[in-house]
């Protein structure tokens, strides 16, 4: 088995990436190999609306995203991880979004192989958990119709603004490191 984590926060020892470490430490034990990929230590770019991946197999762009591109086809589960910055994911993992329209076949179909399991991650400073749940629901929504993983759970750290509050959290650290461990059942 194979879990890779895609985060899109710019602090590495955030709130965001200290969850998704979580899952992949929980993942870890249960016999997978795990990777981090940081959008924000990446070069790469946004789409270029050429279109050229509807034509071709791939994306015109070479950059950084091809080697994530390939890691995302090959593994069993993803770990997506974003803060919200102004009601949204971060630009980082905006960038990385459209990108992955290059992972979709001319008649909406997907290119990745099926059957993977995604888990979102995410924190915010506003303490309501719910008050993004949208954007959480809505990539959901888009991850199982455009690239077919089932998403088998959504952590959200509300509340915390300053890097590493979420360590304080002790249920949620632990569901987190739960939800890597039972990914695959």
């Amino acid at each position: 088995m194979k879990v890779i984590a895609i985060v899109g926060s710019p602090r590495e020892n955030g709130n965001t990436n200290t969850l998704v470490q979580q899952v992949l430490e929980g993942a870890a034990e249960a016999g997978a190999e795990t990777k981090t990929y940081i959008l924000n230590e990446m070069d790469y770019r946004g789409c270029q609306a050429c279109n050229y991946c509807k034509a071709n197999d791939e994306c015109k762009l070479e950059d950084d995203l091809v080697e994530v591109f390939e890691e995302l086809k090959a593994a069993d589960g993803i770990v997506f991880g974003s803060p919200i910055y102004f009601s949204q994911f971060t630009g980082q993992m905006r960038l990385f979004l459209d990108r992955c329209y290059s992972l979709v076949n001319p008649d909406y179909s997907s290119r990745v192989p099926g059957g993977k399991k995604a888990v979102l991650v995410g924190a915010q400073g506003m303490p309501d958990p719910a008050a993004y749940a949208g954007v959480f629901e809505e990539f959901g929504g888009e991850i199982s119709r455009f690239l077919g993983m089932e998403v088998k759970d959504t952590l959200i750290a509300a509340g915390g603004a300053a890097p590493g509050d979420v360590r304080e959290n002790a249920e949620l650290m632990e569901k987190a490191k739960n939800t890597g461990l039972n990914l695959f059942k």
